[in-house]
């Protein structure tokens, strides 16, 4: 498999509690809605206008904002929740106000595109998928997302909405939104996060750390950090442990025992090892290996050093 291959089906496997940063799943200003059978406890939802929906097999990306309708059914493992959240759907529709609704991550094993050989277990997280059709014709609908603990939100202010740990800010997808449902519009120009200017995006990191030069001062230092920081961790086993760092970027290569050991405890506690790394801006690019149990981390160096 090639670099570009495994960089575009980068996976987030740590716990689900490790990926804070993506607040929600859909991304919507809603112009229409209708329910199936009928408004009465209906199964199934048809949302028209403009959406900005995950990107399949990705760390907390969002397509771009598109114009399209979205079919979905009742989540059956919270169908009243489901219903619950419709209602308050219905009642952003035509208000041009932008929305966003779900939670991004779902387990890998109900993933349609989480195929190909990946080492993935019912913990590991993929992002949400849901398909855009360019027509609300015949189709099979979408299993609604869970609702966040949040519920629908309506209101974009958050840390995250700002400055997340994985993908655009949320604030710039709205803009982005607003000039898509309505053209000619300018939408508020959104807040800039100062903690990320001047850094790469998450999914730019392993080309990037191929091209960089070894700053040998900062270099070593670091290395010798992020050792300790594994060698702190109580009860992480690694079979393989391998910490590279260059002028920026650091590459931490690790393998597990057995692949049951890396599902059950082993990514959780390499997500604490490098959990909040002193020097390190938040998020990274994480890439699992199709041929064991094995997963590189690549994180960058913080803007203010």
């Amino acid at each position: 498999m090639t670099r570009s291959s495994l960089l575009a089906i980068a996976l987030t496997l740590t716990a689900a509690q490790a990926l804070a940063g993506t607040r929600v799943a859909v991304y919507a200003i809603i112009d229409e809605i209708v329910f199936e059978p009928s408004s009465v406890e209906p199964e199934r939802v048809w949302l028209s206008g403009v959406f900005a929906t995950p990107t399949r097999i990705s760390s907390g990306l969002h397509e771009a904002p598109a114009r399209g309708h979205l079919y979905f059914s009742v989540n059956p493992a919270d169908p009243n929740g489901t219903r619950r959240e419709w209602e308050v759907l219905q009642a952003n529709v035509g208000t041009g106000r932008a929305i966003g609704f779900g939670e991004y991550w779902m387990p890998c094993s109900r993933s349609r595109s989480a195929g190909g050989g990946f080492p993935m277990s019912g913990d590991s997280n993929c992002s949400f998928e849901v398909e855009l059709h360019a027509e609300r014709t015949v189709a099979a609908p979408d299993a609604y997302p869970k609702p966040s603990d949040e519920g629908v939100v309506t209101v974009f202010d958050h840390d995250d909405d700002i400055c997340p740990r994985f993908g655009l800010p949320s604030v710039h997808i709205v803009a982005t939104m607003q000039k898509v449902h309505t053209p000619g519009s300018t939408p508020a120009k959104p807040p800039v996060c100062e903690a990320t200017q001047g850094l790469l995006p998450s999914s730019y990191l392993g080309w990037a750390f191929d091209d960089q030069a070894r700053d040998n001062e900062w270099a070593g230092e670091t290395e010798s950090m992020i050792l300790q920081r594994f060698s702190d961790t109580s009860g992480l086993k690694l079979a393989d442990l391998r910490v590279e760092c260059r002028e920026t970027i650091c590459r931490i290569h690790l393998a597990f025992p057995t692949a049951e050991y890396q599902e059950s405890e082993g990514n959780e506690l390499a997500a604490n090892a490098l959990d909040r790394l002193p020097g390190f801006a938040d998020g990274g690019q994480i890439i699992p290996s199709r041929w064991g149990p094995t997963l590189d981390y690549y994180l960058q160096r913080s803007n203010t050093n």
